[in-house]
């Protein structure tokens, strides 16, 4: 996963590359207590990642890769805890143990979050290290070690996302006498642990908030104070998504396992009342459904909810006792994944034939060939029981995922590459020339791709955009536009694709030697 992330596709915009622009911000400024994005304060996500990226650059010089290893990394670190987990919860089933890494690994939401630089997984391992704590806090009669481990993994997900980790770990917490009723200690001193926990990881992140705060002027103090709490819960109880959203899109996050016929069996079977289960539900349900009450969704605020789904489906799958009902239990799916791959192929063809986009004809049927071989070879091969079956299904989903990105990057890994445009601009700026984008917002995109030491300035309109084309007519302007015969190339110093879009430089004089330039354009 981490060799075809790597050698296929860029930094994506505009997550990926923001997140590297303020690592690169603070690099460039010494500064590694406050985030900056584009010479302004960044207060919007915390610094752990920021961080880590730095860390990573101290040790193997400033580059490109090994930032992008971040989020794979915490993703196997996730797989090894997610089995650690499913070992305390059901001691006695090791086919439990075995299966639950391994049907997390293959969703497909979490393969592709497992190879983007972003905060989700990191939030996912320290919501799973939080549980792994709960468990161990429980069934070693309130260990001093467990509730410092506990601390700590609320610290560094504070420090990753905010308070958020506190909403996947605190419901579950507080509902321990519904999954544990055979506690060894009083509910008073558990409640004691759990409060003290939440204490001392709000200790860890003040540690970092109070003096980057000082640091950061009034304006930076309030925002990572107020704006990542308050600010936000007011603003997300507006209703801008139903709250059915995330129930309607839960499958996609189970899938390719809803496909896989023993998960259904063995629901049927399973007994909810078991204490694992329990956990699970007490876990997984009242964060669905607080993430559901509130409107601002996204559907990766979901993935640190994935490992308790993935413990439900393997002790679900456990029930399946019957070792011929093995053999051919992961066929179906394998006969899905050959058909997709025979669809990959013939895309092309048949895209030429009935010309629905011009871009599917460069699509190379060698994808599409080589998940049908995969398909079809581990469909004819016997499982001998059920890790065995869930390890080929888990290598199917890898590979048609990983295809999928291959084919998808080959053909548009241009439109999402910024740093032809960075570099351009890094020449430009050595050159002493001025750059400024026509828009409402700059994320940062080209920053770290051209290593750029000066802000670019942000032109909101056309009353600014001109006034600056004025005062730095030596200077260039970054505009957006879809392809129009309005635009000519030839007024373009540079231009390049970006995502459905393109990009271009347009020089301040030109801009002023065309007085009718400024109608067409739009920030």
């Amino acid at each position: 996963m981490i060799a075809v992330n790597l050698s296929t596709r860029p930094l994506i915009p505009v997550d990926e590359t923001r997140y590297a622009a303020v690592a690169w911000e603070m690099w460039v400024r010494g500064d590694f207590l406050v985030p900056y994005l584009n010479g302004q304060t960044y207060s919007h996500k915390p610094p752990l990642l920021f961080w880590l990226m730095q860390s990573s650059w101290f040790v193997l010089g400033v580059n490109d890769w090994s930032l992008r290893l971040i989020g794979p990394l915490f993703s196997l670190a996730a797989l090894f805890l997610s089995r650690a987990v499913a070992r305390i919860l059901w001691p006695d089933r090791t086919q439990t143990e075995a299966l639950t890494p391994l049907i997390l690994l293959g969703c497909f939401f979490w393969i592709v979050f497992s190879t983007l630089t972003m905060f989700d997984m990191m939030l996912a391992f320290f919501a799973l290290l939080g549980i792994y704590s709960l468990l161990k806090l429980a069934y070693s009669g309130l260990a001093f070690r467990y509730w410092l481990m506990l601390g700590v993994a609320m610290g560094a997900g504070i420090l990753t996302k905010g308070p958020v980790i506190l909403l996947h770990l605190l419901p579950v917490a507080l509902l321990a006498p519904w999954w544990l009723p055979a506690a060894g200690f009083s509910w008073r001193q558990w409640y004691y642990r759990i409060l003290g926990a939440v204490l001392l990881a709000v200790g860890i992140a003040l540690c970092w908030a109070m003096p980057a705060g000082i640091a950061g002027g009034e304006a930076y103090r309030k925002a990572i104070f107020f704006g990542q709490t308050g600010g936000r819960l007011v603003d997300s109880f507006a209703h801008r998504l139903p709250w059915w959203w995330y129930l309607e899109l839960l499958p996609l996050l189970l899938l390719p396992w809803l496909l896989w016929t023993p998960v259904w069996t063995g629901l049927r079977r399973v007994n909810f009342n078991d204490a694992g289960m329990r956990f699970c539900l007490a876990w997984a349900v009242p964060v669905f459904i607080a993430f559901s009450l509130v409107s601002g969704k996204r559907l990766h605020y979901l993935l640190p909810l994935l490992p308790a789904l993935a413990l439900m489906l393997a002790r679900s799958a456990d029930e399946i006792t019957e070792r011929g009902r093995w053999q051919r239990a992961h066929l179906v799916v394998m006969g899905l994944f050959a058909l997709l791959g025979v669809i990959l192929t013939i895309l092309p063809g048949l895209n030429d034939h009935y010309h629905w986009r011009a871009e599917l004809s460069l699509f190379s049927p060698v994808w599409g060939g080589l998940l049908l071989a995969v398909a079809v070879v581990l469909g004819m091969a016997k499982a001998k029981d059920a890790p065995n079956s869930a390890f080929y299904l888990c290598i199917a989903s890898l590979a048609a995922s990983l295809l999928l990105s291959c084919g998808f990057f080959e053909i548009k890994a241009s439109h999402y590459d910024t740093k032809p445009a960075a570099r351009k601009i890094a020449g430009l700026m050595e050159e002493n020339r001025a750059i400024a984008l026509y828009g409402n917002k700059y994320h940062g995109q080209y920053h770290f791709g051209g290593r750029l030491k000066q802000p670019i300035t942000v032109l909101p309109n056309l009353k600014v955009l001109y006034r600056w084309a004025r005062q730095h007519q030596d200077g260039y302007i970054l505009i957006s536009y879809k392809d129009a015969e309005s635009l000519p190339a030839s007024i373009f110093s540079d231009r390049y694709p970006y995502k459905g879009r393109n990009i271009a430089l347009l020089a301040s004089r030109t801009l002023l030697e065309n007085p009718t330039l400024g109608a067409i354009l739009k920030p």
